[in-house]
């Protein structure tokens, strides 16, 4: 979680400056928040890349607000994601380095979203903490959680669906870890992959959300965070000799994989095709 992080805090922040003016009006807009793990900037089309194919997030930048010149006050994982749940920096809400984001803090965003009427919903890695006893996530004023976090020690909402429709199957079949700098297809069926089961997950509860009050809805995906596992068919849409030359020998690989796992995430939004 570094710099594109950051620039997603920064679109939070700025739809909640938005939401200020609505309620203001006497209005409540339903809030979808997208997020990826260590997603390059650069590596979208908007961005000038002509690599990327990402056609829906680059119709977000021309129909919507594009930020060029956003930084992340801390290039570490969950301190990053501690500041987009706060909106405080690492100095103020006390992780400066890597670690374990506390069960609560005196203000969340998602629950001053619930404290304002808002159904408050998290699809996908959230990464602030596990309760093995009641078997989900540690809320933090999210009233509903399904979770897909990429640690093992974790049997989260996606662990816990693929035994149901894979019993016995092995989640981590495609032989990568977690921090793996290596890349190959995925060896499962592309419906098992949890980047399709975060997308599938909350297209669904777009298309059936029936309550009365207005939803903040967080959906946030674990790829291109390693390991680097895109289906087949993605990686095929890409040539190696097209990437651009590395800055050091083992940069080339992780520069081909982020590239095409901006693809992959593209996809999961409910684009082309995918189940």
């Amino acid at each position: 979680s570094t710099l594109r992080v950051q620039c997603m805090a920064l679109v939070a922040v700025f739809g909640l400056l938005l939401l200020k003016a609505a309620v203001s009006a006497g209005t409540r807009p339903n809030i979808l928040f997208l997020m990826a793990d260590q997603m390059r900037a650069d590596l979208v089309g908007a961005s000038g890349n002509e690599l990327a194919k990402t056609p829906s997030l680059d119709r977000l930048a021309r129909e919507g607000v594009l930020f060029r010149n956003a930084f992340s006050s801390t290039p570490t994982c969950t301190p990053a994601r501690a500041a987009i749940l706060t909106g405080q920096k690492p100095w103020n809400h006390g992780m400066l380095g890597y670690g374990t984001v506390a069960k609560q803090y005196s203000y969340e965003m998602p629950r001053a979203m619930a404290g304002a009427g808002y159904y408050t919903k998290s699809i996908g890695k959230d990464h602030f903490g596990w309760d093995k006893e009641l078997k989900q996530g540690i809320p933090h004023g999210y009233l509903d959680t399904k979770l897909y976090d990429g640690l093992t020690e974790e049997i989260d909402n996606y662990d816990q669906w693929f035994s149901k429709v894979d019993p016995g199957g092995n989640p981590m079949a495609t032989g990568l870890t977690w921090n793996d700098y290596r890349g190959r297809p995925y060896a499962l069926p592309e419906y098992l992959h949890p980047t399709a089961w975060v997308g599938r997950t909350a297209v669904e509860f777009l298309n059936n959300y029936n309550r009365t009050e207005p939803f903040m809805l967080k959906v946030s995906f674990h790829r291109p965070h390693s390991p680097y596992d895109p289906p087949k068919r993605v990686m095929d849409l890409f040539n190696v000799s097209d990437m651009p030359e590395p800055y050091d020998g083992i940069v080339l690989q992780l520069c081909t994989m982020h590239t095409l796992y901006v693809l992959s995430f593209q996809e999961a939004t409910g684009t082309n095709g995918l189940p």
